[in-house]
């Protein structure tokens, strides 16, 4: 195959990822920056995307954001997922077990992405969204997925951190050290916490969902209020845990 039509598509993903990110408008300078590829190159990919409703430009602001043909397919495409279909049912005997929100997480590099959402019908909700995605160090699904990988995936993780990590509330974990501590932790006690460390007041218990080949592949996280999270300590963690064990089976994982 012809190398300038590979390098064509690698761009397309390219400026497709960048709305994945925090930032869901980016003016065409803010791309070039982004990306370090030429203005002409960029403006050319931006203009097919749009063109085929990928992308949407904002008359005034200049600025492009996702369009409704990206949003059809990222919708078909979450309704297809396997693995989002078999937790269903049990995502949503743990939300009815524990009355919280309950999310079903995937680790992409160095962040969360959220496949599935059950909401609480209870007064001060999370307020996490199916595809978004969040800093993995912020998150207890985040910090039980880094548990099950391998040193020189956290050797690297680390180097990314020390660099990029942020603060979202005075309790978000910004040093690699105590990372590390954190998720020998929580591989210790098969779950990990978020003590509002991504959202004031909101705290978040993970536990690791596994694969036919004892590969940790998503995490099932409970979500809600310190005051309420705490007064049931002990049934949220044992219910998270009740959860994630059954899933696991059913993708396939045997204890042995």
């Amino acid at each position: 195959m012809p190398k300038e039509p590979v390098s064509s598509i690698l761009r397309v993903l390219q400026i497709l990822e960048c709305f994945m990110d925090s930032e869901t408008e980016w003016t065409l300078k803010a791309l070039v920056e982004r990306l370090g590829l030429p203005t002409t190159t960029v403006f050319r990919q931006v203009s097919t995307l749009t063109a085929q409703h990928y992308l949407v430009q904002d008359p005034v602001r200049k600025s492009y954001h996702i369009g409704p043909r990206f949003m059809m397919l990222s919708s078909s495409i979450l309704e297809q997922s396997s693995l989002r279909q078999t937790a269903r049912p049990e995502l949503e005997r743990l939300s009815c077990a524990v009355q919280e929100t309950i999310n079903l997480s995937l680790l992409l590099e160095h962040e969360i992405f959220y496949l599935d959402k059950v909401e609480t019908h209870r007064s001060i909700v999370c307020n996490t969204k199916v595809g978004s995605r969040v800093p993995a160090y912020a998150t207890s699904s985040g910090k039980i997925l880094l548990a099950e990988q391998s040193e020189s995936y956290m050797d690297e993780f680390c180097s990314w951190m020390q660099q990029n990590a942020k603060s979202f509330t005075p309790n978000t974990i910004v040093d690699p050290a105590q990372l590390r501590s954190e998720t020998a932790q929580a591989r210790l006690h098969g779950v990990a916490v978020d003590q509002g460390e991504i959202e004031a007041g909101l705290i978040c218990i993970g536990a690791p969902v596994y694969d036919m080949n004892r590969r940790a592949v998503a995490a099932v996280s409970i979500s809600g209020p310190d005051y309420r999270m705490r007064s049931d300590w002990d049934h949220m963690v044992q219910e998270v845990r009740i959860a994630a064990k059954s899933i696991s089976s059913l993708l396939g994982y045997a204890v042995v």
